[in-house]
């Protein structure tokens, strides 16, 4: 019998996942940079073109495209508006990618994907009020609410990443606004974090094997956590930001929706699961007056918005 196929897309401000599923399960996955420049159409043209060399034998087979993206999003038409991570700004996805497919293409933000993909396939199954959290290039989140995805007008309800979590901080975001989740904890936002940190703390800047490039804006997200992990003062402190900022947004949100479980994934989480996860569960506990839901790491890892896009093509749950 031959099964149903669909394709799953991840387009991500590093990186664009590709996976075409058979019956739901994903049986070829390919990852390529998102290109960061060439105009509205990059991104599509990309994705059609790595479709071509990589998967052209399901090309008549695929039922439907779905699609998680960055954002913000115009949901409606596709199309990703002035992102703040990626240099290309804005471009389009829907309607250049269902002129190329014939096929519907259906678009939701990367971290509304995420969500869907712990409702259908991860920890959140049987589960009707979910959240999920993703840290990574910035921070976002998908909330499912008595079962029916939260959207907003144009697909972008779930902007957590811009919580303001210190409403004097002199920290600005990518954005452009100040003390936002996103600008202590998005990995894009990092080095300015490590920077501002470190005009604060010149003495602990001393002593640091990391003050100068910190000092300078050049500390990469990784040297930070690997310079904590090793015990150096200023990547602890510069972490300990990154903690309680992810503890006051994720507080701020599980007080807003009431999930009864919460998943969080992203790269800059998922790989320093160690020095985040239960130090923003304990912080989380002490300042939630909900019921305390269950919070976890996703289970489906670097996977969470590829699964989230199959179950967009094959439920069409939004």
């Amino acid at each position: 019998m031959v099964g149903r196929v669909h394709l799953a897309v991840d387009v991500g401000a590093t990186w664009t996942r590709l996976a075409v599923a058979v019956d739901e399960v994903f049986v070829k996955k390919v990852v390529v940079r998102t290109p960061r420049e060439g105009g509205r159409l990059a991104v599509a043209e990309e994705v059609a073109r790595t479709f071509e060399k990589e998967f052209k034998e399901y090309r008549e087979r695929v039922e439907a495209v779905g699609i998680g993206t960055i954002g913000p999003l115009d949901m409606r038409r596709g199309v990703v508006v002035n992102t703040p991570n990626l240099p290309l700004g804005t471009f389009e996805l829907k309607r250049p990618l269902e002129d190329f497919f014939n096929r519907p293409v259906y678009v939701v933000n990367d971290a509304v994907a995420g969500v869907l993909a712990e409702k259908y396939y991860g920890g959140g199954v049987g589960y009707n009020n979910l959240v999920y959290v993703t840290i990574s290039t910035g921070v976002g989140g998908g909330v499912i609410v008595d079962g029916r995805v939260i959207l907003g007008k144009d697909g972008n309800a779930h902007e957590i990443g811009h919580i303001v979590v210190n409403y004097d901080s002199g920290l600005r975001c990518g954005c452009g606004g100040y003390g936002h989740w996103e600008a202590y904890a998005g990995g894009a936002n990092i080095p300015r974090l490590a920077k501002y940190v470190a005009e604060r703390n010149p003495s602990i800047v001393k002593v640091s094997v990391i003050g100068e490039k910190a000092a300078s804006g050049s500390l990469e997200p990784r040297e930070v956590f690997e310079a904590a992990r090793r015990g150096d003062p200023l990547g602890r402190l510069i972490v300990e930001e990154i903690v309680k900022a992810s503890a006051a947004g994720l507080a701020s949100v599980i007080n807003a929706y009431d999930p009864e479980y919460v998943s969080i994934g992203g790269s800059v989480f998922l790989h320093n699961t160690d020095l985040l996860y239960q130090p923003v569960v304990e912080i989380v506990k002490k300042n939630i007056v909900v019921r305390p839901p269950v919070i976890a790491p996703t289970k489906l890892g670097d996977d969470v918005v590829l699964y989230g896009a199959l179950a967009l093509a094959v439920y069409r749950p939004v």
